[in-house]
């Protein structure tokens, strides 16, 4: 089936909050069959997801040989495998990029993370001439505060990324989703938090849209 990918050069960007989000909708909203690889050694997605008790099958894998060879066989049991990757494009990273039909680039509005992902950018736009045009990557800004010129030079610094989609959806930050991991929740599980709930959702959507 379909492949998502969460890639970022570094951490702390919340590929992690936005990939266990995202999985939760699929599975809990969606009712969509999902299998989870979490690629990063720290296993916050895993250890947070396990929290959940969604009862769907997540593998902590990586090494990049084992994940060349069970993403494929993953693939063939359900709607959607994602994997959360490392906060770094080692070979790992690599090797999920291959398989992937999407790839989704968290990014912060500042300068070090912008550079970052560029870099995360680049490598996709590599792999993509090597798969004809696979994966499908998407680029969003996470942690935006409202009407900042930070934000703003983001948005237009995305938009002119090659090789990308610029979804428009962006993630604004909330002090709920820093502590929905301590709380074993998501947003869906907490009280006064439909519109970050909600934004969730548009990203989600626009990520979908894009694997058709």
């Amino acid at each position: 089936m379909t492949v998502i990918s969460f890639t970022n050069l570094k951490g702390g960007v919340g590929k992690s909050s936005t990939a266990a989000h995202f999985i939760y909708w699929l599975s809990a909203v969606k009712k969509k069959k999902v299998s989870v690889v979490d690629a990063d050694g720290q296993g916050s997605t895993s250890t947070w997801l396990e929290s959940l008790e969604l009862n769907i099958p997540i593998q902590r894998i990586t090494d990049p040989d084992t994940l060349a060879e069970e993403i494929p066989r993953l693939e063939e049991d359900v709607d959607y495998v994602v994997v959360d990757n490392a906060g770094n494009l080692g070979e790992a990273t690599r090797c999920t990029l291959l398989t992937a039909k999407i790839a989704v680039i968290p990014v912060t509005p500042s300068g070090l993370d912008l550079v970052s992902a560029a870099a995360a950018v680049k490598m996709v736009r590599q792999i993509q001439k090597a798969r004809n045009g696979l994966p499908k990557a998407g680029i969003f800004i996470n942690r935006g505060i409202k009407n900042t010129k930070l934000l703003k030079e983001a948005q237009e610094l995305l938009g002119q990324l090659e090789g990308v989609t610029a979804f428009k959806q962006i993630i604004y930050q909330r002090q709920a989703i820093a502590d929905a991991f301590l709380q074993r929740t998501t947003l869906w599980g907490m009280r006064g938090t439909q519109d970050g709930a909600a934004d969730y959702q548009k990203l989600f959507n626009e990520i979908l849209r894009l694997a058709k």
